[in-house]
C-alpha cells in the first residue's frame, strides 16, 4: 500500500512539474485567444513558435483572422511569412481587402509583395483607386521655332502581373515627358497642340511609355498648354545684342587707342619743348664763345641781337594771341 502511494504521488509530482513548464514555456494568451475563437492550436505548437523567437501574437492573430474570412492559409504558411521577414497579419488584412474589391490575389503573390518591402494595403488599394501623377511643367520648341509649355497628369492603375518586376511610376513618368516632347518637337506649328491638345494625350499612349511597367496607363490630361517665346526671335535678338556689345567693345579700344596717341604725342611735344629750352640755354654761351672768338666785334652787335631776339619774341606772342581770340 504504501509502495503504490509513494509511486502515485511521484507520478503526481511530474505531472505537476509538467503542466508547470508547460506554462512557464507556453504563451497562454495566445493559445487561449486561439482556443476561443475557435481555431484550435496545440501548445506544443505556441511552444515551438516562441522557442524559434517568432511573434507567436502576430501568427495567431492572423491565423484566426484568415479562418474567420475562409482564406484556407495553414499555421505553417504564415510561420514561413514571418521567417523570412513578412508580416502575417498584413498579408491576411490585403488578401481580405482584395477579396472585397473581387480582386485575383493569391496568397504567394501577397507574400512576395509583402517580403519584397511593400505594403500590400496600399497596393491593393492602389489597384481600387489608381494613383494620379501630375507631371512637372514641359517646355519644348516646335518646328517653327515657337515655345509650347504644357501641364500633364497621367492616372495609373497597378498591373498584378507585371508588379514585382516592372519599372516603377517614376519611369513611367519619365518616359510620358519624353513622349510629349518628341511630339512638340516634330510638330510643324506649336498653335495646332494648343488647339488640338488631346494629340499630346495620344502621343503618349502611342509611345507605349507603360511597357514593361508595375502599372498601367489608364488616362493622359493635359492640364494646361500655351505658347511660350519665339525662340527664333529671341535668337535673332541676342546675336543683335552681342553684335552691338563687340561694336561697342570696338569703338571703345579705338578711344582707348586715340587717348593713348593723343597722350604720347603730347608727350613728344613737351620733349621737343625741353629740348628747345635746352638748346636756347646754350646762346648765352654760344654768344660769349663768339664775342671771344671775335666772330661778334663789339657789345653793340650783342645787343642788335637781343633787339632781335625780343621783337621775334614779340612776334610770336601777338600771333598767338590773335589765334587765341579767333577761336573765342
Amino acid at each position: 500500500m504504501e509502495g503504490w502511494l509513494i509511486a502515485l504521488l511521484v507520478l503526481l509530482g511530474i505531472v505537476v512539474v509538467f503542466v508547470v513548464v508547460m506554462l512557464c514555456l507556453m504563451p497562454c494568451k495566445c493559445y487561449f485567444t486561439a482556443l476561443f475563437s475557435g481555431c484550435y492550436i496545440s501548445a506544443f505548437k505556441c511552444i515551438s513558435m516562441k522557442m524559434r523567437k517568432l511573434d507567436v501574437n502576430e501568427i495567431v492573430k492572423a491565423y484566426v483572422l484568415s479562418k474567420k474570412s475562409h482564406q484556407g492559409l495553414t499555421l505553417y504558411d504564415l510561420q514561413i511569412v514571418q521567417s523570412c521577414g513578412g508580416h502575417p497579419m498584413k498579408i491576411v488584412e490585403g488578401l481580405n481587402a482584395a477579396k472585397t474589391a473581387t480582386l485575383d490575389l493569391d496568397f504567394e503573390f501577397c507574400k512576395s509583395v509583402d517580403i519584397s518591402g511593400f505594403d500590400i494595403l496600399e497596393v491593393v488599394r492602389e489597384c481600387i483607386n489608381p494613383k494620379v501623377i501630375e507631371l512637372p511643367l514641359i517646355s519644348s520648341v516646335a518646328q517653327d521655332n515657337i515655345e509650347v509649355n504644357v501641364k500633364i497628369s497621367i492616372t495609373l492603375k497597378v498591373n498584378i502581373k507585371n508588379f514585382l518586376r516592372g519599372v516603377t511610376d517614376e519611369t513611367v513618368s519619365a518616359r510620358s515627358v519624353e513622349a510629349v516632347v518628341t511630339k512638340i518637337a516634330n510638330t510643324m506649328r506649336a498653335s495646332d497642340l494648343v488647339a488640338k491638345p488631346q494629340l499630346l494625350d495620344k502621343a503618349i499612349f502611342d509611345a507605349g511609355v507603360d511597357d514593361d511597367s508595375k502599372y498601367e496607363l489608364v488616362s493622359a490630361d493635359v492640364i494646361h498648354a500655351d505658347l511660350g517665346n519665339n525662340r527664333g526671335l529671341s535668337a535673332e535678338k541676342e546675336s543683335i545684342e552681342k553684335e552691338q556689345i563687340i561694336a561697342a567693345n570696338q569703338l571703345e579700344r579705338r578711344r582707348l587707342i586715340a587717348v593713348a596717341q593723343e597722350q604720347e604725342m603730347k608727350a613728344r611735344a613737351e620733349e621737343m619743348r625741353a629740348k628747345a629750352i635746352e638748346n636756347e640755354a646754350e646762346v648765352p654761351k654760344a654768344i660769349i664763345k663768339a664775342i671771344e672768338e671775335g666772330k661778334i666785334k663789339d657789345v653793340v652787335d650783342y645787343y642788335k641781337l637781343q633787339n632781335l631776339q625780343a621783337d621775334t619774341e614779340m612776334r610770336r606772342q601777338i600771333v598767338a594771341k590773335k589765334q587765341q581770340n579767333d577761336s573765342f
